[in-house]
């Protein structure tokens, strides 16, 4: 997901930003050699604290990336130009490419008919608001659909959607029956309905709002290490553009949490008075809330009679770390067992790769397209393994035994 820079390296670029100012050469960039081995090095040292910082540096990225402020440590253009941002580049919230809903809890959505760039790719949405291709809201005879909801990374955060993992997956399902020689008639349609830094509670009402009106056969909820951070985010935007919020769940936390009218109150900027106080009166609530965004949604699955599963991806580079990532993955599994949900933990997808091969740039860790096909490639390995959701998907069909799984994608 978001740019997450650890202690040393920030500081290295900090001392190149500093050395440049002094000899007059503001505007060159790192070279890759530089950037790679000092992004191993940051890797080799990282420790828990480094690691809550990076956590905090991301929350200010996103806070950047929707808001459209200067991002983490509020970099200007020289330190972004040192860091190698491209000319073109601009924020998602500065690309024109959203659309923001006044007092609303959804607070913002892709803006349909799309026809744009984004990070220097193209980016193109239909007419439902979705990073893909056209489709009718009445689904077609004979298709299953599959509805993605999701962030950034799931959205296809600069690639174009011919490139994400969930447009290859549907190009894979569709071509799969005849790979293995068997019959069907099926067909299917991946829709992708993530837009970059919705948290899991946006997740949730975009599944209300518009995923449901699909009918979709299957819906993938997925998580990243960073949704808590997204939730604080969201959450403040929530208070900060007076929307109702919505759910009673979430009402009765902020209540519990003790936020008082006065911390909701807007300064001359139109920012949060009590930000800060909100978010430390919230951090004890994240997973209570993540609980309940997904036995709501379990809850509206049920009811409509479409199987839900539960998808946890990583950022490029920052997760790792197998120790720093099991706390939360403990808790995102817990939360699906407590909701008998399956959850496909794919965390490991980039451990044996080098970051520099994955992300689009040395200061963003979001995937390119060689790292959604690594993701592409780690979901439809847990998928034609797991007799549940096979047989969901190629009915009547056994799924692969993991000591019989090919080397190439079957």
């Amino acid at each position: 997901m978001a740019l997450i820079q650890t202690t040393s390296l920030r500081a290295a670029r900090v001392a190149m930003l500093q050395a440049a100012a002094l000899v007059g050469l503001s505007f060159l960039p790192i070279p890759s050699d530089w950037v790679k081995s000092h992004r191993l090095m940051a890797s080799a040292t990282s420790n828990p604290s480094d690691r809550a910082d990076a956590d905090h540096h991301a929350t200010g990225y996103y806070e950047g990336l929707v808001g459209g402020a200067e991002g983490p440590d509020g970099r200007g253009e020289l330190t972004l130009k040192l860091m190698g941002k491209p000319n073109g580049w601009v924020r998602f919230n500065d690309a024109g490419v959203v659309r923001h809903l006044k007092a609303d809890f959804l607070h913002f959505e892709l803006i349909p008919k799309m026809d744009s760039v984004l990070f220097g790719q193209p980016f193109v949405t239909n007419s439902h608001g979705m990073h893909g291709p056209e489709v009718s809201v009445e689904k077609p005879p004979g298709v299953f659909r599959i509805a993605l909801l999701g962030a950034s990374m799931d959205m296809g955060w600069g690639v174009k959607y011919q490139d994400d993992y969930a447009y290859q997956l549907e190009g894979w399902l569709n071509s799969h029956a005849e790979h293995r020689g068997f019959a069907s008639t099926r067909k299917f349609e991946v829709l992708n309905f993530a837009v970059a830094a919705y948290s899991p509670l946006q997740r949730l009402e975009s599944f209300r709002r518009k995923a449901k009106e699909f009918k979709p056969d299957l819906v993938i909820f997925s998580s990243t290490m960073l949704d808590t951070r997204l939730s604080e985010i969201h959450l403040c935007d929530a208070f900060r553009i007076n929307a109702d919020l919505t759910y009673d769940f979430v009402k009765d936390v902020v209540a519990r949490a003790g936020i008082t009218d006065a911390e909701r109150q807007l300064d001359s900027r139109g920012e949060l008075k009590g930000k800060d106080s909100i978010k430390r009166k919230l951090e004890p609530y994240h997973w209570e809330l993540y609980d309940d965004v997904v036995a709501t949604l379990a809850a509206d699955c049920r009811a409509a009679n479409i199987p839900l599963m539960m998808l946890v991806i990583p950022r490029v580079g920052k997760d790792a770390d197998a120790s720093a990532r099991a706390e939360s993955l403990g808790r995102l599994k817990a939360i699906a067992g407590r909701h008998a949900l399956p959850i496909y933990d794919l965390l490991d997808t980039f451990d044996d790769i080098d970051p520099a091969e994955l992300e689009i740039a040395a200061w963003d860790d979001h995937p390119n397209a060689l790292g959604h096909h690594q993701l592409f490639l780690a979901l439809t390995h847990k998928l034609v393994t797991d007799q549940g959701r096979y047989e969901l998907l190629f009915p009547g069909r056994k799924a692969i035994a993991e000591s019989a799984l090919p080397e190439d994608l079957p």
